[in-house]
């Protein structure tokens, strides 16, 4: 008989651009924000750093299309690797909001951003990148 293991998942963590210069931050609910990272584990504050690096990456970004930025926030989930040595085996961000009123801007900033990520550049796993656009927004 095999085990079915389901591989274990950290988060989500929030960061969250509300127009101001502070980034606030959020373990799983964003109600609960405050302007610091979560500390639960090393692997969700390395989940908020992934958050904010993606965030300001935004910033730069849409600075540089000459767009202004509504707000937004970024999560991120990591996945456990399946395997050893002990890692994150693979992290999802998702973009939400519509960042931009130039809807045709939002994918060449969000893929400016994730190339110029100092942290998702430096970590030795998967990460993807997607954005997610709420009906209403």
């Amino acid at each position: 008989m095999a085990l079915n293991v389901r591989p274990r998942k950290f988060g989500p963590v929030f960061a969250i651009f509300d127009g101001g210069d502070v980034i606030q931050y959020a373990y799983r609910d964003v109600a609960r924000a405050s302007a610091h990272p979560p500390t639960q584990t090393p692997v969700d504050t390395l989940l908020a750093s992934l958050a904010s690096c993606i965030l300001k990456s935004v910033q730069w970004a849409a600075e540089q299309h000459g767009a202004a930025l509504q707000p937004f926030s970024v999560k991120v989930e990591g996945v456990k690797a399946s395997d050893d040595p002990s890692r994150v085996g693979s992290i999802e961000v998702t973009v939400l909001g519509r960042l931009v009123a130039d809807e045709a801007l939002i994918a060449p900033i969000v893929a400016q951003a994730k190339s110029i990520c100092t942290v998702s550049n430096t970590l030795n796993c998967p990460v993807t990148v997607t954005t997610e656009v709420a009906a209403n927004a």
